[in-house]
């Protein structure tokens, strides 16, 4: 199990709240982003027990579900690749994380639940 451990990728679902009402054209953002590269520090949250590099990671692919009568909300359903802090990706880590999904969409967003949905591991 370890030894693949650098090539998986997982699958996370997310329940997401950004300062701003999404529009149509964040959703289609969001949705439409493959591949996207990130860079992402060690995140404060995790410092005391980690060496302070940073790290690049990517988005391989997001699709945005917004929340009916709570513009203010959606549940992202991410595909990363491993390694990838996506707590700090949705709310940018006071800056460590960049892009994140608050810079995409031009406001302020939280993640106020996490689950890993699917962790893709090739057996031999």
């Amino acid at each position: 199990m370890k030894e693949g451990e650098s090539e998986k990728e997982k699958t996370y679902g997310a329940l997401v709240w950004t300062s701003r009402a999404l529009s149509e054209e964040d959703v289609d953002l969001i949705s439409n982003t493959k591949d996207l590269a990130i860079q992402q520090a060690t995140p404060v949250r995790v410092l005391h027990r980690r060496a302070a590099l940073t790290r690049e990671r990517s988005i391989i692919e997001m699709r945005c579900h917004p929340i009916p009568g709570r513009p203010n909300y959606a549940f992202l359903v991410l595909r990363t690749s491993a390694g990838t802090y996506i707590k700090e990706f949705v709310h940018g880590d006071f800056g460590r994380t960049l892009p994140n999904l608050g810079s995409l969409l031009g406001c302020s967003a939280e993640i106020l639940q996490l689950d890993v949905l699917d962790i893709h591991l090739d057996f031999l």
